[in-house]
């Protein structure tokens, strides 16, 4: 288990560099085996130096991508590729381990595109609005897949929140109650901008 300041979702793929002497073990570790580890959020505490205290939800990750830097540390890049929820954690030698269960990822409603179009529409209202106060997004690409776990996930991954919203898109009960959750984070922050840019044109 590598534990993060920061969420990694299923459908996502996010650059790490690694340094501390337990993840470098933990990268020896996976490697002998299928590349893959998990990752959860830290509710209190650093990723530096253990004595952390953890969400127990969190997302199995599997190595596409490494080479060796300067010092002996190492840059990855991890793909998430399914949720996991920890059941025990175990004792943190040479790295932390768990054992964890998979969580499937169930919607409440047979069509759920109506919803993906309407978050997908605010993400670009939050972009575009963005930009006009100078931020460069021409290079974020908001296509999201057809399949609607993929595409819950894929949104909730551009959306510019806190790692705790983040963690409640992440633990969300349904498909829906994720889909339903980014839309009501994008639409405060639609408010947000347009509130700052009203106030900067004042």
């Amino acid at each position: 288990m590598f534990p993060l300041g920061s969420v990694i979702y299923p459908y996502s793929a996010v650059p790490l560099r690694v340094f501390e002497p337990r993840y470098l073990a933990l990268l020896d570790t996976v490697s002998m085996d299928s590349g893959e580890f998990g990752s959860v959020l830290i509710e209190r505490g650093f990723e530096v130096g253990g004595g952390d205290e953890r969400f127990a939800i969190g997302t199995r990750l599997r190595i596409v991508g490494s080479s060796d830097l300067e010092d002996g540390h190492k840059a990855i890049v991890v793909a998430g590729t399914e949720r996991i929820r920890i059941l025990e954690w175990l004792p943190d030698d040479p790295h932390p381990w768990a054992l964890v269960e998979p969580i499937p990822d169930v919607a409440e409603r047979f069509d759920l595109t109506e919803l993906i179009d309407t978050v997908s529409a605010r993400l670009r209202t939050v972009m575009a609005l963005a930009s006009e106060l100078g931020a460069d997004t021409s290079d974020l690409d908001l296509t999201v897949a057809d399949d609607p776990v993929a595409a819950s996930f894929q949104l909730a991954a551009l959306t510019p929140v806190t790692p705790l919203d983040s963690y409640e898109m992440l633990a969300a009960a349904s498909i829906d109650e994720r889909l339903e959750l980014t839309a009501g984070f994008l639409a405060d922050r639609i408010d947000m901008i347009r509130a700052e840019l009203a106030g900067g044109g004042a």
